[in-house]
């Protein structure tokens, strides 16, 4: 094959390695419209996978019609098993009729592997002030550690890359540096009116105001299946952001497993069996296809709230048992 047989066959094959290399890195969005499609809210993290030890910003996009208007979330300290580093919002633009918000979400996560990103609600009022909330689903994201066993070998670890693999490297660190330049001299930039502090609330609170959103969000009429992925997810969270038990990543029976064999035993007998018939009664519903009737529905809705309202976390003791 002769020399320009060979570039032929390169400038063929680039705008295919060109799009293959854009999806792959392209970061996941999330996205809700209102029933009538007026309204709609987005939400992306960049980027994706994240590197473990560096931070992520995660965007959030609210699109309203003219004369409505969006709360700017309230985030807590954390989201999820990413803390949250900052937040802060774009002034809202008004374009072909419809108003826009954005705002940005620094986040820096706690470890590696897949991690639970909660359902977000969005507070949002219609000309009249009226409350129409939005409900963005749950996801997650990839963190990955650039020491990871099992994405690095000993030989790639010990042995140093030939120039040209480095170059990519030195790119990457010239642009952080560039970076933090740029934003060290942004910092007065930053600090403008529509900068907004992470509001500090409890995981009760957090877990009521999810479930307030999710209850006026209408899923349980529209999407019994989402509905309840979110019910069981929002009560998840509390659960980890209480006791530490990382009840996210877990199967309902790896779960319950769990609760009987740790050692602070943070679940009473009675929280114990609550939980258990919760989260096997949603399992049906998510897993089996199973369709409850209106008012098993209310009642799933009651049995997480109640839990939520009345769970009280064990308190360390001075030996540093539990009582």
């Amino acid at each position: 094959m002769n020399i320009a047989s060979k570039a032929k066959q390169i400038l063929t094959l680039l705008p295919i390695a060109l799009l293959t290399l854009s999806a792959l890195g392209a970061p996941a969005v999330r996205t809700v419209d209102s029933p009538d499609g007026e309204k709609s809210a987005s939400v992306q993290i960049s980027p994706d996978p994240i590197q473990l030890g560096e931070s992520a910003e995660m965007t959030i996009t609210v699109t309203l019609p003219a004369g409505c208007e969006t709360v700017p979330p309230a985030f807590p300290p954390s989201y999820g098993a990413m803390t949250v580093e900052s937040v802060k919002a774009d002034p809202p633009t008004l374009t072909g009729g419809k108003h826009t918000s954005v705002f940005h979400v620094r986040l820096i996560p706690d470890r590696s592997g897949k991690l639970f990103l909660p359902p977000i609600p969005i507070e949002t009022r219609d000309a009249a002030g009226s409350p129409s909330p939005l409900l963005i689903p749950a996801g997650e994201v990839e963190v990955v550690s650039r020491y990871d066993p099992e994405s690095a070998s000993l030989s790639q670890l010990s042995s140093p890359a030939p120039p040209i693999k480095q170059f990519p490297w030195i790119l990457a660190a010239a642009l952080l540096a560039g970076a933090v330049t740029f934003i060290v001299l942004a910092r007065g930039f930053f600090r403008s009116p529509f900068r907004l502090a992470a509001k500090e609330l409890s995981p009760r609170e957090k877990a009521l105001r999810r479930l307030d959103v999710l209850k006026n969000s209408g899923l349980a009429e529209s999407d019994l299946h989402e509905y309840y992925i979110h019910l069981t997810g929002i009560v998840r969270v509390f659960i980890e952001e209480t006791t530490g038990i990382r009840a996210p990543e877990q199967t309902t029976e790896e779960f319950l497993r769990h609760i009987e064999t740790e050692p602070n035993r943070s679940f009473s007998p009675q929280a114990r069996v609550r939980l258990a018939r919760f989260l096997e009664s949603a399992d049906m519903v998510k897993f089996a296809k199973f369709r409850p009737a209106p008012d098993e529905v209310a009642a799933g809705e009651e049995s997480a709230r109640g839990f939520v309202s009345t769970f009280e976390p064990p308190t360390p003791t001075k030996e540093g048992s539990v009582s």
